[in-house]
Parts: C-alpha cells; sequence; structure tokens
C-alpha cells in the first residue's frame, strides 16, 4: 500500500500538534511542581475580576458619539483617542491575561496538593484555558477592527470566563483554618 506525500503530511500534522500540546502541558505541570510558594500568596488577595471592568467602558461607542456631536472635533482627534483607549485597552488585555494564567497555575498547584483527587477538574480547566485563549485573540483581533472605526468587542464574556476561575481558586484555596473549601463543577 502506498501513502502519497500529501496523505502523509494531512496524517502527520496533526500527530505532531498533538505532541507539543502535549509536551507544552508537561512541561507546565513540570514547572508547578517545582514552584516554590503557595497558591495562597498575597497576590490572591488582590485577585479580583473588579478590576478589569473598565475594559467594558474603554470601547464603548457612547463617549465617540458624544465627542462627534460637540463642534470643533475632527475625525483625527476621534481617531487619535481610539488609539489611545486601544493602546490603554491593550494593557489591560495583557494584565487580564496574566493574572487568569496565574490564576489557573495556582488552581492546579492546589489540584497537585490537595488532599482529594478532582481530576474531573481538569478537562473543566483546560476547557476554561482554551475558551479564554479563544476570546483574547477575538478580542485581540476586534480590537484592531476598533481603532479603525469597524464594530466594537464586547468583553463581558472574557471577564467572565477569568471571574469562574476566579471563583474557583478561591474554593480551593486553604481558608486561615487550613481546610480547602470545595465547589462541585
Amino acid at each position: 500500500m502506498t501513502i502519497s506525500l500529501a496523505t502523509f503530511a494531512a496524517l502527520l500534522l496533526p500527530a505532531l500538534l498533538l505532541v507539543a500540546a502535549a509536551a507544552a502541558v508537561f512541561r507546565r505541570l513540570s514547572a508547578l511542581q517545582r514552584r516554590v510558594g503557595s497558591p495562597c500568596d498575597p497576590w490572591l488577595a488582590d485577585l479580583s475580576v473588579e478590576r478589569y471592568r473598565p475594559m467594558v467602558r474603554l470601547l464603548n461607542s457612547d463617549d465617540i458619539r458624544f465627542l462627534r456631536s460637540q463642534p470643533g472635533v475632527t475625525p483625527a482627534m476621534l481617531h487619535r483617542l481610539r488609539q489611545q483607549r486601544c493602546q490603554i485597552f491593550r494593557g489591560y488585555l495583557r494584565s487580564l491575561e496574566l493574572d487568569f494564567h496565574q490564576a489557573s497555575d495556582a488552581l492546579v498547584q492546589v489540584m497537585l496538593q490537595s488532599q482529594v483527587d478532582r481530576r474531573d477538574l481538569i478537562p473543566v480547566l483546560l476547557g476554561s484555558r482554551l475558551k479564554f485563549a479563544t476570546a483574547a485573540f477575538s478580542i485581540r483581533c476586534r480590537l484592531v477592527l476598533y481603532r479603525w472605526n469597524i464594530g466594537q468587542e464586547p468583553v463581558q464574556r472574557l471577564l467572565g470566563l477569568f471571574e469562574g476561575l476566579q471563583l474557583e481558586l478561591l474554593a480551593w484555596t486553604p481558608t486561615p483554618q487550613g481546610v480547602a473549601l470545595v465547589i462541585n463543577v
């Protein structure tokens, strides 16, 4: 039986992607096991979705509509405002991505150190990471369009994913008495 080069490539590419994904997960889990410190570090107290609520207003078109109705406002001024808002939004997005990954890593660490076996949460966590990455990518693409006055991206879904992870992490983090709260997913 002879396999064509195209068929071989079509079979090889998904296999390589799967191996690369498994290696990335293994490397990340290995790094988590070597990491010193507790997921209960002080950053957890500052972890809040409220810090990112201004992202919703940054891309809201109400301010642009208001400015457009004002005398003396030029298209160049509106374009500059959009550029500035995009720059600020990107900063928030970078910070949100960092917090999400840090919280996600901390949740994995808590699960690894837990007395309760919750392997059932691994697919949920991986799904959450995939949804978050997809939503962040979509927002980055739409941000380019927003900058040029083409559409606007609602960020509520992204914030909801972060908030869900934050609540899961807080539920699994040991309380001051040393007892971990557990929620069923």
